[in-house]
């Protein structure tokens, strides 16, 4: 009994307090139960309507198939929008825009983050065990295979963890009411493309027969990928909202940028063994694109990061020669741009590297491309984040806060996206026939790289703009750099750090 009663005491301090109140919150509260109980009774419903009207079914091959989609798309339609929403709620409502509740507590800010998913994740898996005996019982009525059925579950309920995961994100961001509201709606316009999305690609697997592939490598060779990716996108996400829950105090883009930088190496090497083995360029490519994206709105972060590093931070600076390697994963607005600027470089090289030493990665596909949008969107990502570090610096300083440089960036990337097209068609009215014909006018867009007459016009441009954003920001980085350097001061005699 006593050493029941230790092994029991140990499993309740391991246990997640975050998650043992959700959870117990969603049991004796009486809207999940609602949910869960309206989810059952309209897939009954459903089905129901759809065998009466149908009648006989002797002569029809593809009933269980449609009938399948009916029901995913009910149970997706919940889940997407439902779940995600009520997590995201529930998180931001415990929050207050001036003073965190969540600080005042010794439960890590992983364990916060972790157990939001994991009661939210339990929902989801409470309604996908609901209704999952209407949607085998579709196999009856011919048309689909249980595999079928099975994979494209599967998938459903990944879909519905990374919006679950985007939503926390969300609610983790620190900012006011209004732009919280604004971002939550901007994030959700995600969710009814994915749905859309997700049920079309559902009909065109069951259609092909995604079952009878379950032993080859055409279904695993792509399923493997999109488990990866979709694991880097849900990891990166949960780092991020991590460090957005920690006191402004702390270091937070360290664990944020070492995952980043970790995962940038790992989904490298599988990218260049698949390309090596399968002969093709693809897969590198799309690496090599996929991470100029990440770390290039990485940039507008990296602007809007603090200036000024508390004793918290510095006390965790080493001496010696891992000063200038920290100096890239610490937190800091030059740091931030830094790290980017250096991923987005190394990435360009390794590319370069591996193409020109091995004709087997630098087959199948146009390399010359891919590498003409790894620098072009690196420098236009660049140039417009030190084009709003300026004007945040020298026009807006009195009206807006360093963390909210994102926000002018963004502005003038949409600006110089959307006003350049209009302006460009506007002047050849009449005579606009494909986008070669404005080509002169899109200098400021970033995403006209693809027109391949004007492409070095374009790189030539960014670099040139990159090249004096970072002159005439010049003070900012030195600033910052000078005052990177470990705390001198005489420690305190009483340390009591919250949420490390």
């Amino acid at each position: 009994m006593k050493a029941e009663g230790g092994v029991i005491g140990r499993l309740d301090d391991w246990l997640n307090p975050i998650v043992v109140k959700e959870l117990r919150q969603a049991v004796q509260g009486k809207f999940v139960s609602a949910a869960l109980i309206l989810l059952l009774v309209v897939q009954l419903a459903a089905l129901g309507i759809y065998i009466v009207s149908n009648g006989d079914f002797a002569d029809r091959f593809d009933a269980g198939r449609t009938a399948f989609m009916f029901l995913l798309g009910i149970l997706l339609a919940v889940c997407l929008i439902f779940v995600p929403a009520y997590t995201a709620i529930r998180l931001a409502l415990e929050r207050d825009t001036n003073v965190d509740l969540l600080f005042v507590t010794t439960i890590k800010p992983s364990a916060i983050v972790w157990g939001k998913m994991f009661a939210a994740l339990t929902i989801t898996v409470m309604a996908f065990s609901a209704c999952l005996p209407f949607m085998v019982f579709t196999y009856w009525l011919r048309g689909i295979d249980l595999p079928s059925i099975f994979i494209l579950m599967a998938i459903a309920f990944l879909m519905v963890t990374i919006a679950v995961q985007l939503a926390t994100f969300v609610a983790c961001i620190q900012a006011g009411r209004v732009l919280k509201i604004l971002l939550s709606l901007l994030v959700f316009l995600f969710f009814p493309q994915a749905f859309v999305g997700l049920l079309s690609w559902s009909y065109f697997a069951l259609s092909h027969g995604v079952g009878s592939r379950l032993t080859t490598w055409d279904f695993w060779g792509p399923a493997s990928t999109v488990l990866l990716i979709s694991s880097a996108v849900i990891g990166l996400l949960f780092s991020l909202s991590v460090a957005m829950i920690k006191p402004a105090s702390s270091n937070r883009a360290f664990p944020v940028r070492l995952f980043a930088s970790s995962l940038w190496l790992v989904s490298g090497i599988a990218s260049a063994a698949i390309g090596y083995f399968q002969r093709d360029s693809t897969p590198l490519s799309v690496w090599s694109i996929l991470s100029v994206l990440v770390f290039g709105a990485a940039f507008f972060v990296g602007v809007s990061e603090r200036e000024q590093l508390g004793p918290r931070v510095t006390r965790k600076i080493p001496d010696g020669a891992l000063r200038l390697p920290a100096f890239f994963l610490f937190s800091g607005g030059a740091n931030g741009v830094a790290w980017c600027a250096l991923m987005c470089l190394m990435t360009f090289v390794v590319v370069q590297l591996l193409t020109s030493k091995s004709t087997t990665l630098s087959a199948g596909g146009s390399m010359s491309s891919s590498q003409a949008w790894t620098a072009g969107l690196a420098l236009y990502a660049f140039a417009y984040s030190m084009a709003a570090l300026f004007i945040r610096r020298r026009m807006l300083s009195r009206w807006i806060r360093p963390r909210l440089t994102w926000v002018v960036g963004f502005l003038l990337l949409a600006a110089g996206s959307l006003l350049p097209i209009l302006l460009g068609y506007l002047i050849v009215f009449g005579n606009f026939r494909k986008a070669e014909d404005i080509g002169g006018w899109l200098v400021t867009n970033p995403f006209a790289l693809g027109i391949d007459s004007y492409r070095t016009v374009y790189i030539t441009f960014a670099g040139a703009c990159s090249i004096i954003g970072a002159l005439i920001n010049a003070d900012w980085f030195i600033e910052q750099i000078k005052a990177f350097r470990p705390h001198v001061g005489e420690p305190a005699t009483i340390s009591l750090e919250l949420n490390r």
